[in-house]
């Protein structure tokens, strides 16, 4: 075990980047449990990388020093030793936002706007320091088990009367860069809250509102594309395109913004027109897209695992679909692919028919498909055919007939037992959720597709806690070829 400074042990390698290693360490004076950034530029960095990385790391240090936050995470100290730099600082165990959207999809919009208002509040206290962080988005958002929130990497912060970390080019992340500092503005505050505004779409809808496939379409989408809000409560909606107003100066202010937040952390009327179940909503909001079968020990597991990369985390729940609002309708263009109709044809077939593409389908006790055992973008042998269990994974890698390519558990983080929320809510639920994944997955496949969504049964859904068979509740995203010969890989990418 490496010990420096003569008192920092490095216990245990938590994360490691293009220019250095993050520790869990011990101080073993104080005996506390700390985190160390350490500088470890790759072989073959020019002298200007290295100088350039080290300024960060001491940028990180003096900014994060002048600000007293809870939302900032602390730095203790910043050692040198030989030719290495290390960065002494606080250990949040959490996940970072963009982790948590990737792996458990859109976040609610009350759930968003509480983790927003606590970036916020970091953001007034670093503009009030007179710091810009220049940087923020999803990853660099730390969500606590708990729902607390850590702004992190202050690494490119700039003090507004400091001079340039470099002298060519602009830092940050062009999918959350403003149209002022694209234009070569100076970063400010007013560009910080752009980038939350961004970072609050991307948590909101699941997708960053402005990354494209390569930087020029990235950069345009940023000046001339509005985002296109699907999710986001009418309210949240509303501090959203305040937020991203082109103009600096019509932009909301963070005292402006934090109003609207609040408002909405503190009980948001509810969206009209939207299709909710018999079920009270819960306190805190929630997440979706979970793997099949995974119920509430697994998916905490899942959390505790991701835990381990130093900071870490996030309040989990179901997640409701809400019908788009008028003002927030895309265009054709925006759209995306123009997706066949879903039949509404209930008949039953014959057993041992072959279920058609975009008919929604139940499983479970009493249902279409009566057995399901698949889970994480398991592949099976066999086609979704009438009165036959799919219980048989195989690997996707061999050849195989279907890929369960994404499922979603709506209320999983709610006390048991969850009521049936009705066969209709679960199809409308079904019918947006596998849609939007399958716009997704298609992007990366070159096959033609047939799809359809497998909803629990009524005895399915209410036979959860059932202690030797129990049942599932969620919605199941299933696909094929089109032409029904074999497929031969995954049509997911990890």
């Amino acid at each position: 075990m490496r010990v420096i400074g003569d008192r920092y042990a490095l216990v245990v390698e938590l994360g490691r980047g293009a220019m250095g290693v993050v520790w869990r360490a011990e101080d073993q004076l104080l005996r506390r449990t700390l985190a160390i950034k350490e500088l470890l530029p790759q072989p073959g960095t020019s002298d200007e990388e290295r100088r350039v990385a080290e300024e960060r790391v001491l940028r990180e240090a003096r900014s994060a020093a002048k600000l007293n936050d809870p939302a900032v995470v602390t730095v203790h100290d910043v050692l040198i030793e030989g030719d290495r730099t290390y960065l002494v600082m606080e250990l949040v165990d959490a996940v970072n936002l963009s982790t948590l959207i990737s792996r458990f999809g859109p976040r609610d919009p009350r759930w968003v706007a509480d983790i927003a208002l606590q970036a916020l509040g970091a953001l007034e206290s670093a503009h009030a320091a007179g710091i810009v962080h220049r940087d923020v988005k999803p990853s660099n958002i730390m969500v606590r088990p708990d729902g607390r929130v850590t702004l992190t990497d202050f690494g490119i912060a700039q003090a507004m009367d400091d001079p340039k970390l470099t002298t060519n080019g602009m830092l940050g992340s062009p999918a959350y860069m403003s149209p002022d500092r694209l234009q070569g503005r100076p970063a400010s505050p007013a560009s910080d809250l752009w980038a939350l505004g961004v970072t609050m779409a991307h948590a909101v809808e699941g997708i960053s509102p402005f990354e494209r496939d390569s930087t020029a379409s990235t950069l345009h989408a940023v000046m001339y594309e509005p985002p296109v809000l699907r999710r986001a409560s009418p309210e949240l909606a509303e501090v959203i395109r305040g937020l991203l107003t082109v103009d600096p100066l019509a932009r909301l202010t963070a005292a402006q913004a934090r109003a609207m937040l609040t408002r909405i952390v503190q009980g948001a009327p509810a969206q009209p027109n939207v299709a909710q179940p018999n079920v009270a909503p819960p306190n805190v909001a929630p997440a979706h897209v979970v793997p099949a079968q995974r119920k509430r020990t697994g998916i905490q597991l899942a959390v505790a695992a991701l835990s381990a990369v130093v900071l870490a985390a996030g309040a989990f729940a179901g997640y409701y679909v809400l019908n788009r609002p008028a003002a927030a309708q895309p265009t054709a263009a925006q759209q995306g692919p123009t997706l066949p109709t879903w039949s509404e044809d209930t008949a039953s077939q014959a057993v041992g028919t072959a279920l058609p593409a975009r008919r929604i389908a139940t499983f479970g006790r009493a249902g279409d498909i009566p057995g399901w055992g698949l889970a994480d973008n398991e592949c099976a042998p066999e086609f979704l055919m009438q009165g036959k269990p799919v219980l048989k994974a195989v690997s996707c890698d061999k050849q195989h007939s279907i890929q369960l390519f994404a499922a979603s558990t709506p209320f999983w983080d709610k006390p048991q037992p969850v009521p049936f929320p009705g066969g209709r809510w679960l199809v409308d639920y079904a019918k947006k959720f596998c849609d939007e994944q399958f716009v997704s997955m298609s992007k990366q496949s070159s096959e033609v597709l047939g799809y359809t969504a497998l909803v629990p049964t009524e005895k399915e859904w209410l036979a959860r806690n059932e202690p030797i068979a129990p049942g599932h509740q969620e919605v199941l995203c299933v696909a094929w070829k089109q032409d029904r010969s074999p497929l031969a890989g995954s049509l997911v990418r990890d």
